[in-house]
């Protein structure tokens, strides 16, 4: 037993000295993109003020979606003051002139006619949301299924939170894995955590204008960690409510099945370069004040890698578009995705 624990006593440093020099090696190496150096925390001047149900506005970002579309922003529309669809499907728009028509002035779309990027889409949310005078941000996908009380929770757990947050997270069901974000049980209302996912959360609107807004460079995957990242840099606090607020699951289907993990996320080649790119940038940006979760998401990378070599289908494509993303998180090569090939794949 003693033997264990002193081991792990020395491997634990060892391993973090490890990786802090690998970081330190990209850091110096590859210098960073102009508007992406964060200064040490010095707090934030923002006073933050106290949702509710009538100052938060939801965003939801469309690309091409589904037939059912219409029908899941019917159970959040009566939750919030204004539901603002940005829409990034090229050349059309998502929203029916009767739904537009029924909801009048409480439903508003911004139509870009481009994929701009969910990040870039998630700012014009932002920036709506805060002209109309609503201090919270509820973020959502297209493809999330909303409870009833979805904002009526949330608002519960700032309530009963004694921390600082400026990002409250949702729980949500798996319908992929069947099973839950984060296990139901106990007293506490919420817990902390260090990211939490797009789709489901409460942000504070003030505090998000201030930090800068979202990192639109990214274009898409792994804004929303970068954004909880930078959050607790400067002090705040980032959670997830214990009750579950809706269905959700990342990836598509087709993923591989494995036991203990369930059915893997399934993501087409272009996909697989953007989190291979977004998560080097990110962990190489926050490993000395995040170290363990920098660990822990790299490891899942590579782990990710392997099993997309094994198991997954266009396994060729699939790691080449990884190698291509790791590369160009490597030399900063932000925006959108410039390889012409990954988007034939």
């Amino acid at each position: 037993m003693h033997f264990t624990v002193r081991i792990s006593a020395y491997v634990r440093p060892c391993v973090n000295q490890t990786f802090g020099m690998v970081m330190e090696s990209v850091m110096n190496k590859t210098p960073l993109s102009k508007g992406s150096m964060m200064p040490e925390s010095e707090g934030l001047a923002t006073i933050q003020t106290a949702p509710s149900a009538a100052n938060v506005c939801a965003v939801v970002v469309a690309y091409f979606p589904d037939e059912g579309f219409e029908a899941r922003l019917q159970t959040i529309l009566p939750q919030v003051e204004r539901l603002v669809i940005v829409d990034n499907t090229p050349d059309a728009i998502s929203l029916s002139p009767d739904m537009i028509a029924a909801w009048g002035e409480h439903l508003h779309c911004i139509a870009n006619h481009a994929n701009r990027g969910v990040a870039a889409a998630l700012n014009q949310g932002l920036e709506y949301a805060l002209q109309i005078g609503c201090k919270w941000l509820l973020t959502l996908d297209q493809d999330t299924r909303c409870y009833p009380d979805m904002v009526a929770t949330l608002l519960q757990v700032h309530k009963a939170c004694k921390l600082k947050a400026a990002v409250i997270g949702g729980n949500y069901f798996d319908s992929h894995n069947h099973q839950l974000k984060v296990p139901v049980g106990g007293e506490a209302e919420y817990l902390e955590q260090i990211t939490v996912i797009t789709s489901g959360s409460l942000i504070d609107a003030g505090v998000a204008r201030e930090l800068g807004n979202f990192r639109e460079d990214y274009f898409i995957d792994q804004v929303d960690h970068e954004f909880c990242l930078r959050v607790r840099a400067y002090d705040y606090s980032v959670v997830i409510s214990c009750k579950p607020v809706m269905d959700h699951s990342v990836g598509g289907l087709g993923g591989a099945r494995l036991p203990l993990l369930g059915i893997l996320p399934n993501h087409p080649p272009l996909r697989k370069y953007y989190i291979a790119r977004n998560t080097v940038v990110t962990v190489a940006k926050y490993w000395r004040r995040e170290s363990g979760w920098c660990l822990r998401r790299s490891v899942r990378l590579l782990l990710g890698l392997l099993l997309m070599a094994t198991l997954e289908k266009q396994r060729i494509a699939k790691v080449r578009a990884f190698a291509a993303g790791f590369m160009d998180g490597m030399r900063r090569r932000m925006g959108p995705c410039c390889r012409e090939w990954l988007y034939r794949s």
